[in-house]
């Protein structure tokens, strides 16, 4: 008895069976093909960080799924955030690719992507932040900043809800994904830290923490954002401070403002050869696979 307790208590370990090395660089030349700027100067193109700064899985749900984040920059500090994953495709012998991107930018992004593709990403406003309540004020020295930023991210808390309304809590990664201490722009220091699935790794939520200047005033400021086709919920401390839950505006691929957009987008072989592209489609949630004549 006291050994099935102890087993309960180890971490859960699914196997490696390489798949996360072979599409990497599949993942990563479906996010270097975008092209991001800001509204205000959309000549000047935003840093893609080509190396990814997460990698997860969901190796449990009905499909699973293998993925890898990125990031865009601007002057140092995240913009955008894109996942790229994939998953066995129902039909075709290959692997359905994805597209999941959320702006983290308070200006709006100007976003392009490589002529022929058959979605697309426009959004429409930028990323609002909120004052973080109750939070002190931000420390002069960088690492005492990362551990506030740390006890600031543990005060929120999530879960999500399915298409049956079943409920999934969310737990918090406790260390960022990025963090950025030499930010500019108003911004002394910042975090991007995950709310992710506990039927794996997958990011559900993201929670940017943020010292910001203006003025002669420092103070914390946060913002949530979707990264998930599943109804949302965030609150801080024992208040609801966020959701995201699905309505005609609000729908599987996009939020009303299309902060996020979500999309798959072709059918490759772990070679990486291209054996369909998906256009988005209100008749098919998941996206109608077209498939490409051999070359």
């Amino acid at each position: 008895m006291v050994v099935l307790s102890l087993l309960l208590l180890l971490p859960v370990v699914y196997p490696d069976d390489g798949l996360a090395k072979t599409m990497l660089p599949i993942y990563v030349k479906e996010a270097a093909e975008y092209s991001m700027a800001i509204d205000s100067n959309p000549k000047k193109a935003l840093e893609f960080k080509k190396e990814p700064v997460f990698e997860w899985t969901n190796p449990i749900r009905s499909t699973p799924q293998q993925g890898a984040v990125f990031l865009w920059l601007r002057n140092g500090r995240p913009a955008a955030v894109g996942g790229i994953f994939s998953q066995k495709d129902p039909d075709l012998p290959g692997r359905r690719v994805v597209h999941e991107l959320h702006a983290l930018s308070r200006e709006k992004l100007l976003v392009s992507r490589p002529v022929g593709a058959l979605n697309e990403w426009n959004p429409q406003a930028g990323l609002a932040r909120k004052e973080l309540p109750d939070a002190g004020v931000p420390a002069v020295i960088a690492a005492e900043r990362l551990i506030q930023m740390k006890k600031l991210a543990a005060e929120f808390t999530g879960h999500e809800t399915d298409i049956d309304d079943k409920r999934e809590d969310l737990r918090l990664l406790p260390a960022p994904l990025y963090r950025y201490p030499a930010a500019r722009d108003g911004v002394v220091d910042g975090a991007l830290f995950a709310l992710v699935s506990t039927e794996g790794t997958d990011p559900e939520v993201w929670l940017l923490i943020e010292a910001c200047k203006e003025g002669s005033t420092t103070r914390w400021e946060y913002a949530c954002g979707r990264f998930s086709n599943r109804n949302l919920y965030v609150r801080h401390k024992d208040k609801e401070v966020w959701s995201s839950v699905r309505s005609e505006a609000d729908t599987v691929h996009h939020d009303a403002l299309h902060l996020y957009r979500l999309y798959a987008d072709k059918v490759v072989t772990l070679e990486g050869k291209l054996l369909a592209r998906v256009r988005e489609s209100r008749e098919v949630w998941w996206g109608e696979a077209v498939p490409v004549e051999d070359k």
